[in-house]
């Protein structure tokens, strides 16, 4: 009677230990269940991520091209401007020199006096 009492002890605890398993297994697999739906969702904000950093990779390509021009624009006025400069100094000191020969050439005419006076 003694065993048959222990025996059915034991049986009761194994059922629990097996109920507990089942649990923690039912309650183990929820947990995979959320982990998964979780890394699905993670997976899917990263290809998100992705697409948006390829669309902000390509539009710092068109900025930086856009960029190159307006440099080369601003380079090629530079050249104008330099250029224009030199040109405006050439005609100055031409300008200078033409004004020292009017002057030289208007004394040599005041020098000349007509016979009829």
């Amino acid at each position: 009677r003694n065993l048959a009492s222990k025996s059915d002890e034991s049986a009761k605890a194994t059922k629990d230990l097996i109920e507990g398993s089942i649990a923690a297994v039912a309650e183990g697999s929820q947990a995979v269940g959320l982990v998964t739906e979780s890394l699905e969702r993670t997976s899917q904000l990263a290809g998100n991520v992705s697409v948006q950093m390829d669309m902000v990779v390509k539009a710092v390509e068109k900025q930086t091209a856009a960029l190159a021009q307006v440099t080369e624009g601003i380079d090629q006025i530079s050249s104008v401007v330099q250029t224009n400069s030199a040109t405006a100094q050439q005609s100055a000191a031409a300008s200078e020199e033409l004004s020292a020969e009017a002057d030289s050439l208007k004394q040599l005419v005041d020098g000349f006096t007509l016979a009829s006076e």
